[in-house]
């Protein structure tokens, strides 16, 4: 059942990209959570729903989730900007919707962080975002490299892959390498929630110019068996936003990176993101040589 939008909010929109890329952009937001085509993604209605709105000249983006136990309002980053009056404001506005409830943040970089102490809320670390230089990657030199170079070579050589912008014919190919890969990363990691915005993404994909987000896909003989989405967050930054592949083929994920690395080498750094906390895919995301590493945090009332 939908409900009226809080704070007489816009649900969030394709319509509404350029608004928000220019106001992270001028708020200096790097974090990956500020990429625009992840927060539309990440609006799926009536469960999980982002909307935007501007209260005190400052920018929310309040996230209303609905299940059997009720209907939450969050913020899903803090405003933007905010000082303490607005803040205050706020947060005294979205509790009264919670019937009391502080709002919580789901994402917090670290400058915003330092200052949310004296609002009695508590920050803690959420992940750490690889960033890369986009150039050096597409390079892959020295030794750092070699297991990297290693594996797109032996890929190439025995797949003979074609790496592509993705067109509307191949949407039922990716789709289905979604469903696969969510088959089997499902059942080794049932905690994963990526599948429902990226599913969102790879629907929408025509509709971003390629301003906001391009698309990729991998193919062999044909037929679709990868697929990625990245784009600008900021002028010397990208986002990394989305890569699907078989985990069961060897090389085939490092193909598709390399591809979409190359890609993005007009950029200073891409931001790709965390690893979850998995094993498995921090030493994945270690093979292409990070240069830095952004800590990310999550804020709330209780500690």
């Amino acid at each position: 059942m939908y409900q009226t939008p809080p704070l007489e909010a816009e649900p969030i929109g394709i319509s509404h990209a350029k608004y928000l890329q220019r106001t992270f952009g001028l708020a200096s937001k790097r974090a990956w959570c500020y990429y625009t085509p992840f927060l539309c993604s990440f609006s799926l209605p009536p469960a999980r729903e982002v909307f935007v709105k501007e209260v005190e000249g400052s920018l929310l983006l309040l996230l209303r989730r609905q299940n059997r136990r009720g209907t939450r309002i969050d913020l899903v980053v803090p405003p933007i900007p905010f000082s303490d009056e607005s803040l205050d404001e706020i947060l005294a506005r979205i509790q009264s919707l919670n019937d009391g409830i502080t709002a919580r943040m789901l994402w917090v970089d670290e400058s915003d962080a330092e200052r949310l102490g004296k609002y009695g809320l508590h920050t803690k670390l959420k992940e750490a975002e690889y960033i890369y230089n986009p150039a050096k990657v597409t390079a892959a030199e020295g030794s750092g490299y070699r297991d990297l170079r290693k594996r797109v070579r032996r890929f190439r050589r025995e797949f003979n892959p074609e790496f592509r912008e993705m067109a509307a014919d191949d949407l039922p190919g990716a789709e289905e390498v979604l469903r696969d890969w969510r088959r089997k990363q499902g059942r080794r990691h049932p905690f994963l929630l990526d599948w429902g915005y990226t599913k969102k993404a790879l629907e929408s994909f025509l509709a971003w110019p390629a301003e906001h987000m391009r698309s990729w896909c991998v193919t062999v003989n044909c037929q679709v068996v990868a697929f990625a989405m990245a784009g600008t967050m900021q002028q010397d930054l990208a986002s990394f936003f989305v890569a699907k592949s078989d985990p069961d083929v060897r090389g085939l994920s490092e193909y598709l990176r390399c591809g979409v690395y190359e890609e993005l080498a007009g950029y200073r750094h891409v931001n790709d993101a965390g690893d979850l906390g998995l094993p498995g895919l921090r030493q994945f995301k270690m093979k292409f040589r990070p240069v830095s590493k952004r800590p990310v945090y999550q804020a709330s009332s209780e500690e």
